[in-house]
């Protein structure tokens, strides 16, 4: 075992691989996070756009089949919504809005770890703490006299333990911090990708144009009134009957 191991591994068996595994634990939850975000918003406007030009051209099948080929999380709230069209007593509205919360707990599945660790690993370190104390006294007991070469082993894991705990406690509430503000962020900029899909099928679905409102509708011929011929030369027309 290395030197520095094995004065690592004095602070306690306990505290230490509670800080080992707490870092490890850490480092994997950014990097799955980082995965999860990763192109997440830009996958969801491309899907957006995209069924949009099947919506506009009124073509619901193919907006399905693009949101069944998308791998974008966006697209099972689309299938949602369209899976409730033309049905009597069913909201397209609320389908999508009880998917897009889902959509917005799965982002957020990981961040109670974050911050559990955040929160608890000062305590570990507190406990490496108490620990060293607790061995810088036995050696003063056993020894029999004080002294700084007596209680430097002690107080030096103390310490260690100490820096461990701060140390994954830093980074796991800036990780907390940052992907709870770019969740935050991903869910405003996903929501308006919906709002903009939902806006677009019920133009779809109403009958409606996309563009300005309807041409307002002509008389046709058979619905005007004849006009009156004109009486020949010489010949006084008829009084009309009251």
């Amino acid at each position: 075992m290395q030197p520095e191991v094995a004065n690592a591994f004095e602070i306690g068996p306990t505290a230490f691989f509670v800080i080992l595994g707490s870092s490890a634990i850490v480092f994997a939850l950014a990097l799955e996070q980082l995965y999860t975000f990763w192109r997440l918003v830009d996958r969801a406007r491309d899907l957006g756009i995209q069924v949009s030009k099947c919506l506009y051209s009124r073509d619901l099948a193919a907006a399905r089949t693009a949101c069944e080929r998308s791998d974008s999380p966006v697209a099972d709230i689309f299938i949602a919504a369209l899976n409730k069209v033309n049905r009597a007593g069913e909201s397209t509205h609320r389908a999508a809005e009880r998917e897009r919360q889902r959509f917005a707990l799965w982002m957020r599945r990981r961040l109670w770890a974050l911050g559990s660790i955040g929160a608890l690993a000062p305590f570990v370190g507190l406990f490496g703490t108490v620990f060293g104390i607790i061995r810088s006294f036995k050696d003063i007991a056993e020894s029999g006299s004080g002294g700084f070469n007596v209680v430097a082993a002690g107080v030096s894991e103390a310490l260690i333990a100490t820096a461990g705990g701060i140390l994954i406690a830093i980074l796991a509430v800036f990780f907390y911090n940052y992907f709870q503000t770019r969740g935050m962020r991903a869910g405003v900029e996903i929501k308006l990708v919906i709002d903009e899909f939902l806006e677009q099928l019920d133009v779809t679905t109403s009958g409606g144009a996309a563009g300005g409102p309807p041409p307002a509708s002509t008389p046709s011929i058979e619905t005007m009134s004849p006009a009156a011929e004109p009486a020949p030369a010489g010949v006084t027309p008829a009084p009309s009957e009251a």
